[in-house]
């Protein structure tokens, strides 16, 4: 791919403008309710490009990512509500415990190749919803969600005029992440994983085996949703079993397509998107801004699915690569014109 020399700068300027729009002025990012808005879909552009990292950069598709997900999620949670601990070892300690979660699924995961792969990882997810769903153990308090005890988190993401620094913390987030995927994929590891997704026999050839890069990917990806997971634990004020569900998967890998694969920012891009739009179409659903639409209109309209489901179909169709390929398409066409 080109590369554009003012990526790294044009990328800090925007992150430094996201950072103090909650402070300028009286901008849009300063509503509370923006604030909260924006800072769920910077968690899911982060937790998107795990997803890449393992579907994009390494070929592997899971159907299983949002198990550790909501592993970060929920074992944070009761190491915090029912064993008393402090919050930042509870974050560590759920870190831990998924990397190993995904180390034991992946090894007996990648004893399988394509579609039975994801079918396996698919069986996995599945097993972790149900687990949270039916409360075994009266841990995870089943359909009802696990709220977080506010009072053994940082007291300045309480409140609603607080709001501002758990928008920070996803912020945050996001740019670690993207820090830690750049500097894994621009790895030697990284290098591996991207020669398995294209021809996985020469990477045999060359005396590495497979599996163990496959693995460590996919123990990677796992570590870093988790704690995208302890964030969102933070910002949405507990645990749902939805967060584990395999729509939420799903919903990642739409979010890579969308943004593009194999970019870090692509991926970034598409999940903020799909968040925001899912969020704002629920919002008009529930209202009265297609009310004096035909009613063959207005009822696809007003289920959120179906909108975001068009977009899909429409950027596969018109911008394969997602929003990231068109670009550097259409950057390539740019930079050939007079030559």
């Amino acid at each position: 791919m080109l590369r554009w020399k003012y990526s790294r700068p044009l990328l800090v300027a925007v992150t430094l403008i996201f950072a103090l729009l909650p402070f300028i002025g009286n901008n849009p990012v300063t509503n509370p309710g923006l604030q909260q808005t924006m800072a769920v879909a910077f968690l899911y552009g982060a937790l998107a490009l795990t997803y890449d990292l393992l579907f994009g950069f390494t070929g592997l598709l899971s159907f299983g990512h949002a198990l550790y997900f909501a592993s970060g999620i929920y074992v944070t949670a009761i190491l915090i509500n029912t064993y008393n601990w402090n919050f930042y070892l509870a974050v560590l300690a759920a870190i831990i415990f998924t990397s190993i979660l995904a180390a034991l699924t992946g090894a007996a995961s990648l004893r399988t190749t394509g579609i039975t792969f994801a079918m396996v990882t698919l069986a996995f997810g599945q097993a972790g919803h149900v687990i949270i769903t039916r409360d075994f153990g009266g841990l995870t308090h089943g359909d009802n969600g696990l709220p977080i005890n506010a009072d053994r988190i940082p007291s300045f993401f309480i409140g609603v005029v607080n709001t501002k620094f758990l928008y920070l913390l996803a912020l945050g987030i996001l740019v670690f992440i993207y820090l830690a995927a750049w500097w894994i994929t621009e790895s030697s590891a990284g290098r591996v994983f991207a020669a398995l997704r294209d021809n996985e026999q020469r990477v045999s050839v060359l005396g590495l085996n497979p599996n163990r890069f496959k693995l460590l990917s996919f123990v990677l990806s796992a570590a870093l949703a988790a704690f995208i997971g302890a964030g969102m634990l933070v910002v949405s004020g507990g645990g749902s079993p939805r967060f584990a569900s395999s729509e939420t998967t799903i919903a990642l890998l739409l979010m890579v397509i969308l943004g593009g694969p194999v970019t870090r920012w692509g991926a970034v891009l598409g999940g903020i998107l799909y968040s925001v739009l899912g969020t704002r179409l629920n919002s008009l659903s529930q209202g009265s801004t297609f009310d004096s639409l035909p009613t063959f209109i207005k009822g696809p309209l007003s289920e959120p699915a179906f909108t975001l489901g068009m977009i899909f179909i429409l950027i596969v169709m018109f911008a394969p690569g997602g929003i990231s390929g068109a670009y550097y398409r259409a950057r390539f066409k740019y930079l050939n014109k007079g030559k």
